[in-house]
C-alpha cells in the first residue's frame, strides 16, 4: 500500500523524502520532525527541508511549540492546496516570463539593422494549390497586392477571389495588376476587375509574380507534369525588392487599359493559375 501510495505522491510532484514523511504522518498524526525521521528513515538533516517544503506545498500543518509539531492534511484537500500552490507558482513563473520578455524587447528595439524577415520556402505542385495560396495571401493582404499574370491566369483569379479581392480594395489595400496582351481578357472578368484595382497591360508575360504587403511572394511557372504548374511562396525582403522593381519597370512601360481595350472572345478553357 506504501509503495502504491508512494508512487503516486511522486508522480504528482513530490520529493522521495517529501512523500515518505507525509506518508509517515498520516500513519503516526502530528508528530516531531525526530519521530517523521524515525518512522520514514529520512536522514534528520534532510527532514527539517522536507517538512517544510511539505507546509509549503499544503500537504502538512506546522504547530509552533519547542519542538514544533508536524500535522498531515488530509489527502483531498492537501492535493487542492497542492494545486492553489502549484497555480501560484506557475503565475509567478509567467509574470517572470513576461517581465524579460518586456526587458528583451526593450533592449533591442533600438537596433537600426533588423535582420530580414525569412521563412522556408513553400512548393505547389498544382493549380488548386496555389489558387488556394493566393487566397491565403488575399485575405491577410493589408497594404498591397501586385500581380504580373497573363489573361488566362488572370480570369481564373477573379473568378475565384473576386469577393476577397473586393473586401481587400475596400479596406484601402491597394490592387494593381499587370497583364500579358498575349491573350483576350472577357468583358464580365474585365470589368469586375476595374472596380477594384488598376490594370495595365504589357507584351509576353509567360511567368506569373504575386506580391503582398511588402513582404510576400509567390512565382509560379510552367511545369511538366499534367496540372501544368508549380508554384513557390517565400517571405524574403530581398526577394520582394527585386521582384518589386521589376514590377515598376513593366508597370512604367505598360498601356493603361481602358473599358475598350480589352477583347470579348471566350477564352480557352485551360488548367493555368
Amino acid at each position: 500500500m506504501d509503495d502504491e501510495a508512494l508512487m503516486y505522491l511522486k508522480e504528482v510532484g513530490l520529493s522521495k523524502y517529501e512523500a515518505c514523511a507525509y506518508l509517515c504522518l498520516l500513519r503516526r498524526g502530528v508528530s516531531t520532525a525526530q519521530e517523521v525521521s524515525d518512522g520514514a528513515d529520512i536522514p534528520q538533516p534532510r527532514v527539517y527541508d522536507a517538512l517544510d517544503e511539505l507546509s509549503e506545498k499544503g500537504f502538512v500543518d506546522v504547530q509552533p511549540g519547542r519542538p514544533k509539531m508536524f500535522g498531515p492534511v488530509d489527502p483531498e484537500p492537501a492535493i487542492e492546496r497542492f494545486c492553489e500552490f502549484k497555480r501560484r507558482q506557475f503565475d509567478e513563473e509567467l509574470a517572470g516570463i513576461r517581465r524579460l520578455g518586456a526587458q528583451f524587447a526593450d533592449e533591442v528595439e533600438g537596433d537600426s539593422t533588423p535582420p530580414e524577415r525569412s521563412e522556408i520556402c513553400w512548393t505547389y505542385s498544382n493549380r488548386h494549390h496555389i489558387l488556394d495560396k493566393l487566397a491565403e495571401l488575399t485575405a491577410a493582404a493589408r497594404s498591397e497586392i501586385r500581380m504580373v499574370t497573363t489573361p488566362l491566369s488572370f480570369k481564373h483569379i477573379l473568378n475565384h477571389h473576386v469577393e476577397a479581392l473586393t473586401r481587400a480594395a475596400e479596406d484601402g489595400t491597394t490592387i494593381q495588376a499587370i497583364v500579358s496582351e498575349e491573350g483576350t481578357i472577357p468583358s464580365t472578368v474585365y470589368d469586375r476587375a476595374e472596380e477594384i484595382m488598376d490594370i495595365r497591360r504589357v507584351e509576353n508575360i509567360e511567368g506569373r509574380i504575386y506580391l503582398y504587403d511588402n513582404a510576400h511572394v509567390l512565382v509560379a511557372f510552367a511545369a511538366s507534369d499534367d496540372d501544368g504548374y508549380v508554384g513557390i511562396s517565400t517571405t524574403s525582403d530581398t526577394l520582394y525588392k527585386t521582384k518589386s522593381q521589376l514590377f515598376e519597370l513593366l508597370w512604367a512601360d505598360g498601356r493603361v487599359a481602358t473599358g475598350r481595350s480589352h477583347d470579348d472572345t471566350p477564352l480557352i478553357e485551360e488548367d493555368t493559375v
